[in-house]
């Protein structure tokens, strides 16, 4: 008897502690960061009046501080508090704090405090990275990258999962690079590698319906085939935000039926010329190797465009000065009116000597 009267109470008991760990605030955040890398903090829970961001905190061991400029986004239901390390901040302990919100705790609303703790090491991100986090609202988008580095550095960026592409920046240089999401409510982690350090910043797409001539399909890894995102009504399911971030696996399903694949194969074999590639991102002179003349000179080959000017495919030569017609006027002028004072003078001089010859001499 006393045995069966225990299993309702252990039965509650692990009802109300599964309620508990459930209905609390969760902070998710990386345990450590660089200097100039992007800062994520996830923050799911159940509260009672919407979360502010002059509600969240940043703190380096008990004194405030403050990683401006900060944004706080809501996407599926959680909030995204994110920013950029400043380059300045010292290596040391710091911590991301909730106050003045009141939020479901287990049974009960609570208002304590909470705080998650995280380290910035004594290392420096090669580059800055912006935005954090990116909601796009066409299938094409910027992210932004600053070169932190005393030298030039070339980094290879691109959806996680997918084929990569390189860009190279100057000591100090600022420069966009263009991606295409896949569209459909979910995360995308784009990374940006330069030697063996890998930063990221995390898309969210809200477009649907993306057409599939349109879309980049990953490739496997051990071979070129493409491989084709499952449809929407199979069972495998979108990378979460930790999945995303963190690295937890997640389960695989490479199961797709014949009808969709037989459809994407057919879509792939039209060619659209329309949609715009990312390998024409316009390149500066410099890096097309081509000449960008001065206002006193001119191209005796070909114009390209630049992205900092028109390039020259050829020389630059110096302009001949062109002829104008208010030019030709004036010598016309000149000319007429230097054969009036020939003819002025010349009958001047002719009367001069009739007076003198006695013409009129008595």
């Amino acid at each position: 008897m006393e045995k069966k009267a225990l299993f309702p109470i252990l039965f509650l008991f692990t009802i109300f502690l599964g309620m508990t760990l459930v209905s609390a605030v969760q902070i998710e955040i990386n345990s450590n960061y660089s200097a100039g890398e992007n800062f994520i903090a996830k923050i799911s829970g159940n509260f009672y009046t919407p979360l502010l961001k002059s509600n969240i905190y940043i703190y380096r061991e008990e004194s405030y501080i403050s990683f401006e400029p900060c944004s706080l986004e809501t996407l599926e239901g959680d909030y995204y508090f994110y920013c950029s390390i400043p380059l300045y901040r010292e290596p040391g302990n710091y911590s991301i704090q909730m106050k003045g919100v009141k939020y479901y705790s287990g049974v009960s609303w609570s208002e304590e405090n909470i705080t998650k703790e995280f380290v910035i090491t004594n290392k420096k991100a090669f580059a800055k990275i912006s935005p954090p986090i990116s909601v796009p609202k066409d299938y094409y988008y910027n992210l932004t990258l600053v070169n932190f580095e005393t030298k030039r550095i070339d980094v290879e960026y691109g959806l996680e999962g997918t084929t990569t592409k390189m860009v190279s920046l100057k000591e100090g240089e600022t420069k966009n690079v263009t991606l295409k999401t896949f569209g459909g409510d979910k995360f995308e982690n784009i990374l940006f590698t330069y030697g063996n350090e890998t930063y990221s910043s995390l898309v969210y797409s809200k477009l649907t319906e993306i057409p599939i001539e349109n879309q980049t399909f990953p490739l496997d890894e051990n071979s070129e085939e493409i491989i084709p995102p499952v449809e929407e009504n199979s069972q495998n399911e979108t990378k979460s935000f930790w999945e995303i971030l963190f690295g937890t696996p997640a389960p695989k399903n490479n199961s797709t039926t014949n009808e969709t694949i037989n459809k994407i194969e057919e879509n792939l074999s039209i060619k659209n010329e329309s949609v715009p590639q990312e390998e024409n991102t316009i390149q500066t002179c410099e890096e097309l190797n081509l000449l960008i003349c001065a206002d006193t000179e001119e191209c005796d080959g070909t114009l390209v465009d630049g992205l900092n000017a028109q390039c020259c495919k050829g020389n630059c030569i110096v302009k001949e000065p062109s002829s104008s017609p208010w030019t030709t006027v004036g010598w016309v002028l000149i000319g007429v009116t230097a054969i009036f004072l020939i003819w002025f003078f010349k009958m001047k001089f002719s009367r001069t000597q009739m007076t003198s010859g006695g013409f009129f001499k008595k």
